[in-house]
């Protein structure tokens, strides 16, 4: 056998072997990664610990040991997908402070997510599938989402409460109609023939106010 012959089977060798000792934390990315490509591609319900193990040439065993079940799996994606949406979202709200951003850029951001992102659609199959109880991980990830927001807003400790109810307000403004929007937006602005920003506009010219009407009912200055 020649030396590049050789050289050749060392390297195919050393690729298999690096194959199998992947280690716990990259065939948990590898996997989410696969999940997100089939959620996108065909739909929540492709999400399969089959049809990831195909995707990566593993074996179905392999990812039980991982992820215990299909719903598990599709969890741990939903709260990825969570987890990469507040950190842009924290970004945007960082951007704004800064006064590189606007509103509407924030909007767009979540809208995204829900729509084009898949996140929409997987949260309301998992809701749909009666898996709502593997939402609590996601829960953790948008309190500290929230958490991360009020530190680095440096509130007094007297408007620590006032701070709290206008982030998670203008949250819940945002949220709600981007999870809407990309379940049933499409056949909802066709009933009324509008346009497909419609919801995006709303809501962008609407949030500014959120705030100010929080602190009015609280008897604040606006």
């Amino acid at each position: 056998m020649s030396i590049a012959s050789k050289s050749k089977s060392g390297s195919r060798s050393q690729k298999s072997t690096r194959r199998q000792r992947r280690q716990p934390a990259e065939v948990r990315t590898a996997a989410l990664d696969s999940a997100r490509r089939l959620l996108l591609a065909q739909g929540p319900d492709s999400i399969t610990l089959k049809a990831v193990a195909r995707d990566l040439g593993m074996t179905h065993t392999n990812l039980i040991h991982h992820f215990g079940s299909a719903a598990e799996l599709q969890s741990a994606l939903m709260r990825e997908m969570v987890r990469s949406l507040t950190d842009t979202m924290e970004a945007a709200v960082a951007r704004f402070r800064a006064g590189a951003g606007d509103v509407r850029e924030f909007v767009d951001i979540v809208f995204d997510a829900f729509d084009h992102g898949g996140a929409g659609p997987l949260a309301a199959w998992l809701m749909v599938s009666g898996n709502a109880t593997l939402f609590a991980p996601v829960g953790q990830v948008v309190r500290d989402y929230v958490a991360h927001v009020e530190e680095g807003a440096h509130i007094n400790p007297g408007e620590v409460a006032d701070m709290h109810r206008r982030y998670t307000s203008a949250l819940l403004f945002v949220v709600t109609p981007a999870f809407g929007d990309a379940i049933i937006g499409d056949m909802l602005r066709k009933m009324v023939d509008r346009e497909r920003a419609a919801v995006r506009e709303v809501v962008g010219a609407f949030l500014p106010q959120i705030s100010a009407v929080v602190r009015e009912k609280q008897g604040l200055p606006t």
